[in-house]
């Protein structure tokens, strides 16, 4: 087992993917947030720079998080196959997935390619030709620094101040400024010095985070504030969205991260949920735990997945029963955690 102390290796075979292939396609998961949008464009960056690689980057959105909204002009929604036959030597990398149906219908546009998988997810069935995974990972981005150092060996260049930038601006997003990481994660505020070290500013970090809210995402939360109630033993919170309040206030309004600071700064809160209803028979749910709950094996009753404290999912459902079963199972999940402890 590797020390706690110690960042995890990259894969020998994961660089020689790097070193064998001329043109990248970087692939991220459809729903983007800064940590797969940043990975991506600062691998890209790095690999056409210092390796002379050509790459472009795709992503199916929607790009509805306004922080990432900037870099939206930067992908594409899907590969063209006339742009495969002009490529020389293409391969793919997909990064911040744990599985191909993450990435929607760019699925089919990629098939018969080669594919390395840079990722951090626990759920999701393996794939890929070449892999750099490891779940214990704050975000994709940090194993995209380990990637990015370890060519540096070979290229004799370090990362630049706007990549650095990328990488920093993807961690803290993922660990929601850090607030999600634990006493091991001595490796990774060592990377993030060496982000820092590089240019890298924490400050403009927070600001491209958390800054320049509209007034609409303030309403918003205030709206899904009030719906929240305690469920189970009262040690979880549930509300939700309606495709009205979408409609009213945008989705780039959606500030989820504030939500849950919100909910868990209440005493005993464990788990927290957000059910968006997207149409009549459509809904997306997001989870977050602040201990012991693995919310990852609530998303996976519904097709869905992610990590122990926050994952997510997708129903065909209507938004009165999704929330019924969403109850259900917080319910059945704080039990079995209770009966653990």
């Amino acid at each position: 087992m590797r020390p706690a102390t110690d960042p995890p290796p990259v894969p020998e075979e994961f660089l020689s993917f790097l070193r064998d292939h001329s043109t990248f396609y970087l692939i991220t998961h459809t729903e983007p947030d800064g940590d797969c949008i940043a990975s991506s464009l600062a691998l890209g960056r790095y690999l056409a720079r210092t390796m002379g690689r050509r790459v472009s980057h795709y992503n199916a959105g929607p790009f509805d998080r306004r922080e990432i909204i900037r870099y939206q002009s930067e992908f594409s929604p899907r590969l063209d196959i006339v742009d495969r036959s002009n490529d020389p030597d293409p391969a793919v990398i997909v990064l911040d997935c744990a599985g191909p149906d993450r990435i929607g219908d760019l699925a089919n546009d990629i098939s018969g390619l080669p594919v390395a998988v840079i990722d951090h997810h626990a759920s999701g069935k393996p794939f890929g030709d070449a892999r750099f995974v490891d779940t214990t990972a704050a975000a994709s981005c940090y194993l995209v620094q380990l990637v990015i150092e370890a060519l540096a060996a070979e290229t004799g260049s370090g990362l630049t101040r706007e990549e650095a930038e990328l990488l920093l601006f993807g961690i803290v997003t993922d660990t929601g400024f850090f607030r999600h990481v634990e006493s091991d994660s001595a490796p990774l505020f060592r990377a993030i010095a060496r982000l820092i070290d590089a240019g890298a500013s924490p400050k403009s970090a927070h600001a491209s985070m958390f800054g320049g809210q509209s007034i609409e995402t303030r309403q918003l939360l205030a709206t899904l504030l009030g719906r929240a109630r305690r469920i189970g033993d009262g040690s979880a919170m549930l509300t939700y969205e309606t495709a009205a309040d979408t409609q009213r206030y945008g989705r780039v309004s959606r500030d989820s991260d504030t939500l849950y600071q919100l909910l868990f700064s209440i005493e005993g809160i464990r788990a927290a949920a957000l059910i968006r209803e997207e149409n009549e028979t459509s809904c997306t749910g997001s989870l977050r735990s602040s201990d012991t709950v693995d919310v990852s094996q609530i998303a996976e009753v519904f097709g869905g997945g992610g990590h122990r404290r926050a994952s997510g999912f997708v129903t065909k459902a209507s938004l009165r029963e999704t929330l019924d079963r969403v109850e259900n199972e917080i319910e059945a999940a704080l039990r079995a955690d209770s009966a653990r402890r």
